[in-house]
């Protein structure tokens, strides 16, 4: 073999090495980025896909006080919705009509508060029709068609110090816990406080 075939063969398995470590690293992340709470949610900025041209109504404010779309933010933020609940034909207080709403898939709120509401009245309603434990509640919230359920499941069970299967009751500490774990993985941050529930639980009528 000449020297010259030899660089070429040992060339060829250096680039073969640095090809297959590249290849195995590639499948940890996503390996790991599956064990990371992302279920399904948006957390892009608004783009022409998730976003439509609508002109927000007066009155509506933002989450950090304001009346301009906050594009940049997680989809539950930007749309005063942290629990990323899909439009219907549900009458949520304080929602805003089809065509004020700038999200194509989600609901808007006219403020943060009404959005939270809404979220407290949707896992309210779970527990009092008998979806009563972590694992019926997720499963029927964030279905694994779309979501990491089980990952969803087990991320809301640490954080409530809770079994899956364990009873909840419909308690205003129980949907506390349970409304701030929720929207913590939808929204990927910590935007939602005890303060603010306290704001949206006061709506509740």
């Amino acid at each position: 073999m000449k020297n010259q075939d030899i660089w070429y063969w040992t060339g060829g398995l250096a680039v073969a090495g640095a090809i297959t470590a590249t290849v195995l690293l590639a499948g940890r992340k996503n390996k790991q980025s599956r064990a990371i709470p992302a279920y399904g949610s948006d957390r892009s900025p608004a783009n022409a896909i998730s976003t439509n041209s609508n002109a927000l109504p007066l009155g509506f404010r933002n989450w950090q006080g304001g009346s301009s779309y906050l594009s940049t933010m997680p989809r539950g933020i930007r749309n005063n919705n942290p629990g990323n609940i899909i439009q219907s034909a549900s009458q949520w207080q304080g929602k805003l009509p089809k065509d004020k709403n700038k999200d194509n898939r989600f609901e808007m709120f006219i403020t943060p508060e009404y959005g939270i509401r809404a979220m407290i009245k949707l896992l309210q309603g779970y527990i009092q029709k008998g979806y009563n434990t972590v694992e019926k509640i997720v499963s029927r919230y964030a279905p694994s068609h779309e979501n990491n359920t089980s990952g969803y499941i087990k991320a809301v069970c640490k954080d409530l110090k809770v079994k899956p299967t364990t009873t909840l009751l419909a308690t205003k500490n129980t949907l506390r816990r349970l409304v701030l774990s929720m929207a913590r993985i939808e929204t990927g941050g910590n935007y939602l406080t005890s303060a603010r529930f306290e704001e949206a639980y006061r709506l509740i009528n």
